[in-house]
Order: C-alpha cells, then sequence, then structure tokens
C-alpha cells in the first residue's frame, strides 16, 4: 500500500483569518450596505410590504414543517 497525503482540492488555507460576515440591515435608518438605490421598508408601498411579509412566513414556516419532519424520521428510525 502506498502513502499519499490528503491536498484539500478548494485550495482552503488555514493559516488565513476569517473575514466577518456582515448583515445587511433591513429594517433601520442608517445609509444601504451595498444596495445602491433600493428603496428602504419604509418607502416601500404597504402592498409590497405585506406581500414580502407573507412570503418571508410562508417560507419560515415551511422550513419550520420540513425540519420537524426531519426530525421526526429521525426519531422514528432510531426505534
Amino acid at each position: 500500500m502506498s502513502r499519499q497525503t490528503a491536498v484539500p482540492g478548494s485550495g482552503y488555507r488555514h493559516d488565513r483569518q476569517p473575514r466577518p460576515q456582515q448583515q445587511m440591515d433591513l429594517f433601520g435608518g442608517g445609509l444601504p450596505n451595498g444596495a445602491i438605490g433600493a428603496p428602504t421598508w419604509l418607502d416601500l408601498p404597504a402592498e409590497a410590504r405585506a406581500a414580502l411579509t407573507s412570503l418571508m412566513t410562508q417560507l419560515i414556516l415551511d422550513h419550520a414543517a420540513m425540519t420537524a419532519t426531519s426530525r421526526a424520521k429521525e426519531v422514528d428510525h432510531d426505534l
């Protein structure tokens, strides 16, 4: 058997310092974070805010349902 040294294919260097993640301030009144010309939340029409809120709510509920289903399958599998 020959011995080979594993070389990461992604080129990731372990001596690099991770860059801090930046999160957009979606509801603050500060300067836009890279979205030049994008309206603020309060500048959007009420219909658009309601539609976006509804879509985000549905996305979160769908995700929670999938996560709960996955966990239930895992528990059921252990029995």
